[in-house]
């Protein structure tokens, strides 16, 4: 008997067991996962008004994989998190969430 499950055996238990694969790799890891609420989406991949990626929700997710721009899970302007994307701009502040080619721009220049 083995105490070791490969990926693919994690994932495989997980879908059976209809649980997060993040829960199981967590368990198998031994430590501990705090479940949450906030999303996790690339400010230049995301099309405002659609879902994210099931991978940027993954809790080791910090890049895209699309283009490799870090994951934003909390609003630039005022750093609170981001808990749904229904709207385009931050609830708190007005900050659009939608990285546009000015605000790149300026970033960069920073």
């Amino acid at each position: 008997m083995t105490t070791k499950l490969n990926s693919k055996s994690q994932r495989g238990l997980a879908i059976a067991l209809q649980i997060p694969f993040e829960y199981l790799d967590a368990v198998v890891r031994g430590v501990s996962i705090i479940p949450s609420d906030v999303i996790k989406f690339c400010p230049h991949c995301w099309t405002p008004g659609t879902g994210v990626e099931e991978i940027w929700l993954l809790p080791r997710s910090q890049f895209c994989f699309l283009c490799g721009t870090g994951l934003r899970n909390s609003c630039v302007q005022c750093n609170e998190p981001i808990t749904s994307l229904e709207f385009r701009f931050c609830p708190y502040c007005g900050f659009p969430y939608k990285a546009s080619k000015d605000s790149e721009s300026q970033s960069r220049s920073r």
